[in-house]
């Protein structure tokens, strides 16, 4: 069996902490990759998952049916098969 590779971690700096000659080196070479913070945007509205997944629950209603039906039918064949 083969063995795993290792591979070498990356460094994760920030714009701030790459100030130096050598990270900057290093970040030309790869081996340090550069995380820019964006802010994250506030939701403004809330969103009703009821309305907007009303097809989810259709389709898990129909595929309980299914189920309960296909288990009546082998409750039967058992029966009958006897």
């Amino acid at each position: 069996m083969a063995r795993k590779a290792r591979r070498k971690k990356q460094t994760v700096l920030t714009q701030s902490q790459l100030v130096g000659t050598k990270q900057r080196e290093a970040a030309a070479d790869g081996k340090v990759v550069v995380m820019q913070h964006k802010p994250i945007a506030a939701r403004k509205e809330m969103v009703n998952f009821r309305d907007e997944y009303q097809y989810v629950i259709t389709d898990l209603n129909r595929i309980g049916l299914l189920a309960a039906l296909m288990f009546a039918v082998l409750i039967a064949l058992n029966l009958l098969l006897q």
